[in-house]
């Protein structure tokens, strides 16, 4: 499928919050490494569904995301699946103080950002970035 062209503007943006998640991870800024990864994971979906369908579902799941794949012809493997659920309620849960009682530590930050690696991997290899 690599004939499929991710779109600049998606891909750039992406690409930022993937480098700001290993920064932030190496600075241990925990809480913004899990934000930054899963922003990465999002941007790189949406992109793909875009340059599939040339739109994407309004939502921060990215779950929903990867079924949305699926309904365009995809099938995103079993760790792709996996690595969403684990990132998805970390778009909220970093950025709220409050929201549950949930700490961000170094393992965490570590298995988020590789969480995130795998989706970004995955869209990668599906398309040309």
């Amino acid at each position: 499928m690599k004939s499929v062209k991710l779109p600049a503007g998606w891909v750039e943006k992406a690409e930022v919050f993937e480098l700001d998640a290993k920064r932030h991870l190496e600075e241990g800024v925990y809480w913004l490494a899990c934000f930054s990864a899963y922003q990465a994971a999002e941007l790189y979906l949406k992109a793909l569904l875009v340059a599939l369908t040339g739109a994407h579902p309004y939502t921060h799941d990215l779950g929903e995301l990867v079924e949305a794949l699926r309904a365009a012809g995809l099938e995103p493997p079993s760790e792709v699946h996996l690595s969403c659920g684990l990132l998805t309620p970390h778009y909220t849960l970093a950025r709220y103080p409050g929201r549950g009682v949930y700490t961000y530590t170094a393992e965490r930050g570590r298995t988020y950002v590789e969480s995130a690696s795998k989706v970004v991997s995955w869209v990668r290899s599906t398309a040309d970035p």
